[in-house]
This record gives structure tokens, sequence and C-alpha cells, in this order.
């Protein structure tokens, strides 16, 4: 049976696809893997020429039994009833989020949804990691604290704002690059997600 991991937040432009597919990109080198897009926009399963299973339109109870070993979800950037049916057969859940206070405030109602379902499934675990943060900006203890106080922990991986991430969809992934501060953080954030799970 596959793990799960489903990438979640309200709000958009905080860089979901992206870690989706880069993180969709890594795992695959050791894992059968396939990224699922539930987004509308259908960001993910527009790409082509990328060496990577992207599906859409499966419906939810069908996810946990895909033949692969692991299952990356994109999902869109608003609460819907999609998102607690996904979580409930979800394994993790990772919220990327930008380092600003709007931000912190935003990620309420996702969080608040995640400790619902967290009742039900109580395999579920979850994470933010703080995601496109500008270089040399100083994280404050003030704003860690506004993700901290949560029952889904911050994670220790921080993703820089690279425009190797950026490009990331039109070049093959952050492993087809050659930054290496961009690679060292995807893999550091695959390792802590996979120490979770």
């Amino acid at each position: 049976m596959a793990k799960i991991i489903t990438v979640a937040h309200q709000k958009g432009g905080v860089g979901k696809s992206t870690l989706t597919l880069n993180l969709g990109l890594l795992f695959q080198t050791k894992l059968r893997t396939a990224i699922i897009d539930t987004d509308l926009q259908g960001s993910l399963v527009d790409l082509k020429n990328m060496n990577l299973t992207i599906l859409n339109n499966i419906q939810t109870k069908d996810i946990p039994i895909l033949d692969f070993e692991l299952i990356l979800i994109d999902t869109p950037p608003y609460l819907s009833d999609i998102l607690r049916d996904l979580l409930q057969v979800s394994d993790f859940v990772l919220l990327p989020t930008k380092a600003g206070f709007f931000d912190a405030m935003a990620i309420h109602s996702t969080l608040s949804l995640i400790h619902e379902v967290k009742l039900k499934n109580k395999n579920l675990k979850s994470g933010i990691v703080l995601n496109m943060i500008k270089n040399r900006s100083s994280i404050t203890k003030e704003l860690k604290s506004l993700f901290q106080n949560h029952h889904t922990p911050l994670l220790n991986t921080v993703i820089h704002d690279r425009v190797s991430f950026t490009r990331s969809p039109l070049t093959g992934g952050i492993l087809n690059s050659d930054d290496d501060k961009a690679i060292e953080e995807i893999y550091l954030l695959a390792e802590e997600i996979l120490n979770k799970i």
C-alpha cells in the first residue's frame, strides 16, 4: 500500500505545485512514485517531458489502492470537501508557507481542518515548511512562534527563494540544475518527511 503525502494550504502562491513536483522527482529515484494533481488549474498534469507519472481525475477512494509505493497529492488553493477526503486517506500533510505575518494567519483554517481530520485518521502526520524564503532574511523568533503554536510542527528544513526552484518545471526539476544548495534543501525536506512517516 502506498504512502500518501498531501501538499496543502488554502492560500495560493506558496509553492505547493513546485514542491510537489520536485519531491516527486526526487522520490521516484528510489520508489515507484506518482503525483495526483487535484488542482482545477491542472498546473502539474499539463507539464510535458517530465519523466514522472502525473495523474488527475482519480477518485479519492481509489488513491490508496493505486500501484505505487509513494503518492504525492497537489491540492487547490482553497479549502474544499475534497481536501478533507484527501486528508483522511493521507499519511502526511505538508503545508508550505511563506514566512510572513499574513501567511501565518492564512494557514489557520488549513491547520484546523488537519486537526479535525486527525481525530479520525490517527496515523496522519503533518508539518509546516517555510518556503520561498528570501536569502539573508532573518526568521525571527516571534515569526517562528506564530507557526509553532499549533498541533502541526514547524519542520527544520527551510526552502529558500531560488530561481532554480522557479524554473524547475521548465528544466525537468531541481535535480537537473547545478544549484547545489537547492538540491540539498529538497533532499533535506524529503528526508525529514520520510522520517515522520
